[in-house]
């Protein structure tokens, strides 16, 4: 029983040393089709780390650079701002595309169309290491409505 009990302890103790696979969880990563001659393009996705960590950089072979952008509310305008990193809290989820926080690919080599698939790739750095972490976001379809700004005095232009 004993030697059971220590087996079992030591296995989570190893889970847990080497659980860097499942350190970085993203969902839900897409963006929206590019209209011609649009040079860059926002993604939107969930990020979510179980430890401290710092999100480096964004990039796709489909566009000539990324950035991580800051956009706050200053003086009564709305300022954008490049950030060199993030600060990724452990166990909380970071949410690109909302709240002023957004990635951003710059210089499109090419059109993006509905059904697309378009490789992105993440740089983290967790425990002093970097690591990339590759994703596929999907290409959604162009929205032309102005009611998800919830404001009655914004109209439908549809």
């Amino acid at each position: 029983m004993l030697r059971k009990l220590l087996s079992l302890a030591m296995l989570m103790l190893a889970s847990q040393a080497w659980a860097g696979a499942n350190d970085v969880m993203v969902d839900k990563v897409w963006m929206r089709e590019s209209v011609p001659e649009q040079k860059s393009v926002t993604v939107q996705m969930n990020l979510y780390v179980t430890k401290p960590a710092r999100l480096l950089s964004v990039s796709s072979p489909l566009a000539t650079s990324g950035e991580i952008q800051n956009v706050e509310k200053r003086h009564g305008k709305m300022e954008t701002s490049t950030v060199d990193s993030m600060k990724l809290i452990p166990n909380s989820t970071l949410i690109f595309g909302n709240r002023g926080i957004y990635l951003v690919l710059n210089g499109l080599k090419q059109r993006l169309n509905v059904g697309d698939r378009v490789p992105v790739s993440l740089v983290i750095e967790m425990g002093g290491k970097k690591q990339t972490v590759d994703l596929e976001a999907e290409v959604k379809a162009l929205e032309l409505s102005y009611k998800h700004y919830n404001d009655p005095t914004v109209k439908d232009h549809r």
